[in-house]
């Protein structure tokens, strides 16, 4: 087992081991939204007052980058509507009333045969597997998550720039690192889930290996929290073990993750960890592939922490569709002097507006933060301090980018860098002026890949 550490970055209050998930009782209506990842939106396969089952397919596209959402109770479809995604946009909803019996859906032809063991992943042609991740509408449980099979399928227009000599090459993935550590903590629901050591877990790692075709496996882990059952499983199967300060943020960052692994080094500001050769994929994810390829049902819940000014902290297994706030509401609800709810994390999250925002496939869970909590930011000039600069883990320059995206001068700034920022929120976290660097940098990046498409 590895012990690995950064030297950049911040080092934020370590969060306390979470609890594993409970249940979380489903609402009397569930709003589905129809695109819930960072990709193309589904069209509705169900109209108002139609009766539909636990798992049944609600949504559906013939577009790549589209992943099939299903119903996440059984009941009436009352309306196809616009909500307030996670990210503040509205997309189409299947909003659907429960009638509590979560009658589940049997198909015509029936459920995919169920995996039954290792022996069964490995006799499966990996594009068979990664069908039945498609059909079963997988997402990468991340913030800005993709569609699984979008993020496990060898990219359509391989890129050229890894090699010197210009050819276009697929560089095969060769290994398989599952995150059981957060990004963002104390949003930790892949942590929650450290002791869910499985025979699902076993299989979905094995199958996403797998898919990917990577043959070295490495399990990242929380250092400082118990993982016995999960460092017993590695063992058995010969898998390694590498720990994290989830302290030292943003140690689990993917592409930072890749190059404390591996030493590799993820091409920027465009690049994947599948360019160097590894696949990332979340703990929780994990846990849906096994679930989904030994019961041949979809995923229809989440598992979604509920951190910060809250009477009992918990993280919960919720089903898609609830309104974030009955999540809230589960957890002792709001302080009576609230001052926000962060949709993510502390640190890279979005602060929202709308309590009745469901749960997606994407979301890993909400921050509370009382009034007194809340640090707003000023209209202050750079002092020129240099602790941004000493704090960013991709070894930017955040104070000059932030003057040159404030005062429009765009693409000086992507002459920069500005691009390869990975907007973790070191800068905004050490400034002592209280900039708002992350806002800057973000507008800056959206009017230059803007300027860009225009071209």
């Amino acid at each position: 087992m590895s012990i690995l550490t950064m030297f950049k970055g911040v080092r934020l209050p370590r969060a306390a081991a979470p609890s594993p998930p409970v249940d979380l009782a489903p609402p009397e209506k569930v709003w589905i939204p129809l695109r819930q990842h960072q990709g193309r939106v589904c069209d509705p396969v169900v109209n108002p007052g139609d009766q539909v089952g636990l798992g049944q397919l609600v949504g559906t596209s013939e577009e790549f980058e589209a992943a099939n959402v299903h119903a996440s109770v059984s009941g009436t479809v009352e309306a196809i509507a616009e909500v307030y995604d996670p990210a503040g946009q509205k997309v189409a909803a299947v909003a659907i009333k429960n009638d509590g019996k979560d009658s589940a859906y049997v198909p015509e032809g029936g459920l995919p045969a169920p995996v039954g063991g290792v022996d069964d992943i490995m006799k499966t042609r990996p594009t068979r597997l990664l069908r039945r991740l498609r059909d079963a509408g997988l997402v990468r449980s991340a913030t800005l998550g993709l569609p699984l099979h979008v993020d496990l399928s060898p990219p359509m227009a391989p890129r050229s720039y890894m090699f010197m000599t210009g050819i276009p090459v697929v560089r095969p993935i060769d290994t398989l690192i599952i995150r059981a550590v957060d990004v963002d903590p104390p949003v930790t629901p892949n942590q929650a889930c450290l002791s869910e050591a499985s025979a699902e877990l076993e299989i979905g790692i094995i199958a996403l290996a797998r898919i990917a075709g990577a043959q070295r496996v490495v399990i990242a882990v929380p250092s400082g929290q118990p993982h016995e059952a999960l460092a017993g499983l590695a063992a058995a199967k010969q898998w390694e073990l590498a720990k994290i300060n989830s302290a030292n943020y943003p140690a689990a960052h993917r592409n930072l993750l890749v190059h404390s692994i591996t030493g590799r080094v993820v091409p920027t500001p465009y690049g994947e960890p599948r360019d160097v050769g590894v696949a990332v994929q979340p703990l929780v994810t994990a846990l849906d592939v096994g679930k989904v390829l030994t019961t041949g049902r979809p995923p229809v819940d989440r598992v979604f922490s509920v951190a910060g000014d809250v009477p009992n902290p918990q993280t919960f297994r919720v089903r898609l569709g609830t309104p974030i706030g009955e999540a809230i509401k589960a957890a002792g609800g709001l302080p009576a002097n609230s001052g926000k709810v962060i949709v993510g994390g502390p640190m890279q999250g979005y602060a929202h507006f709308d309590l009745n925002t469901p749960v997606t496939k994407e979301t890993c869970g909400v921050l509370v933060q009382s009034a007194e909590h809340v640090r707003s930011f000023r209209n202050e000039p750079c002092i020129h301090c240099g602790r941004c600069v000493q704090a960013c883990p991709v070894n930017l320059v955040p104070a000059e980018l932030s003057k040159l995206c404030e005062f429009q001068q765009f693409e000086d700034a992507a002459d920069r860098d500005l691009l390869h920022c990975i907007e973790c929120g070191c800068c905004a976290y050490v400034c002592p002026a209280r900039r708002p660097m992350v806002h800057l940098l973000r507008y800056g990046k959206s009017e230059v890949l803007a300027e860009r498409m225009e071209q």
